[in-house]
């Protein structure tokens, strides 16, 4: 995998994921998360979240640094186009000599003056330019370490990721992009990687129809985890019986056993 591939440290030991029991195993049946109730964020994805936020930073100022080279590069050819248009004087213009020769002083000094600002303008559009280069590599070194992280935490899962991620299938750049900034990058490509025909038709694509499709398997592997809920039946509520019913007559006042009386020998 280009890129991505050249993160890869040796290959691991053939395996497969492990599986979790399944419910009806354990007499439990799998239930979506309640709504309301969002998940609590691991490391990683914390993790994910800062660098996307420095990430988009450093995207703003390698956007401004570009911007402000085409600026700088469109400031000097408007240098020099202008320069073009003033044409030396002639001498047949001028029937004193000493006029002619302070024009074409005068135009001479301004072809220089013309000329700095040209270099000046051009020396501006490079360093603009090295700003933004700078920043687009350090945003790549960015996204090679996240990379590098995700990748070892999807050995964890996967024991068999360097040979079915990483070898044996060919990405286009642009997969390799959006495997690089996907927050399931690593899970994405072992995916491609058991499914190397759809690999092979994602790297065909245009630009827009590959990011749709790895868009459509990010969707896919990013399901939220359903909960176990027991399917053990509901607790039977013991039977309460009446208050009165173990009152012995006996014992009660006068008050009380005239209303027993009067209820026919019953206390509600």
């Amino acid at each position: 995998m280009e890129d991505v591939s050249a993160l890869a440290p040796e290959a691991g030991p053939e395996a497969v994921v492990t599986e979790e029991p399944k419910g009806e195993e354990q007499g439990q049946v799998e239930t979506p998360p309640a709504e309301g109730q969002p998940e609590e964020k691991s490391e990683s994805a914390k993790r994910r979240e800062r660098e996307r936020a420095y990430r988009a930073r450093l995207q703003t100022e390698a956007a401004e640094a570009k911007a402000e080279a085409k600026q700088a590069e469109a400031r000097r050819q408007a240098i020099l186009d202008a320069a073009k248009q003033e044409a030396p004087p002639k001498e047949a213009d001028f029937p004193d000599p000493i006029e002619y020769a302070a024009a074409k002083a005068i135009w001479g000094a301004e072809q220089r003056l013309t000329e700095r600002e040209a270099k000046n303008a051009g020396e501006a559009v490079k360093a603009a330019e090295g700003r933004a280069e700078e920043i687009s590599k350090k945003e790549r070194a960015i996204l090679e370490q996240s990379w590098a992280v995700a990748r070892d935490e999807a050995k964890s899962r996967y024991a068999d990721f360097e040979t079915v991620a990483l070898t044996g299938w060919e990405p286009s750049p642009v997969m390799t992009d959006l495997i690089l900034t996907s927050d399931v990058g690593p899970d994405v490509a072992y995916h491609l990687g058991q499914n190397r025909a759809l690999a092979a038709q994602i790297a065909a694509m245009n630009p827009v129809e590959a990011a749709r499709a790895i868009g459509r398997i990010e969707a896919s592997l990013s399901q939220p985890k359903p909960r176990t809920e027991t399917k053990a039946p509901d607790p039977i509520s013991p039977v309460r019986g009446s208050a009165g019913a173990a009152r012995d007559p006996s014992k009660m006042s006068v008050t009380e056993y005239a209303a027993w009386r009067a209820a026919g020998g019953k206390i509600d």
